[in-house]
């Protein structure tokens, strides 16, 4: 009988924790910078980022790097990306350019 009772507090415990992870969710971005935007195989992927400004300024700091002209490359900004193994790329809630 408390065996039963401390499961049951357990598991309400693990239900609040999860519940409240996901509502409180920091949104993070990760940006996919390609210098040749006809070759998409090729790309360099950031650090992730807390907004997408921060993962735009990035993306500017790259064609500064390597696109000086500002022409010829593509980039993407992926918002909560997680890397799927299946797969093998990154599956993004969002993306934006």
């Amino acid at each position: 009988m408390i065996m039963t009772e401390i499961f049951k507090i357990i598991a309400v415990l693990i239900i609040i924790y999860f519940a409240f992870s996901f509502l409180f969710q920091k949104d993070t971005w990760t940006g996919f910078y390609y210098p040749d935007e006809t070759d998409l195989t090729q790309n360099t992927q950031s650090a992730e980022f807390k907004s997408i400004d921060e993962c735009r300024n990035w993306v500017n700091s790259q064609v500064y790097i390597f696109n000086p002209s500002g022409y010829g490359y593509d980039y993407e900004c992926g918002k909560n990306c997680k890397f799927d193994k299946n797969y093998q790329l990154y599956i993004c809630e969002e993306t934006l350019h």
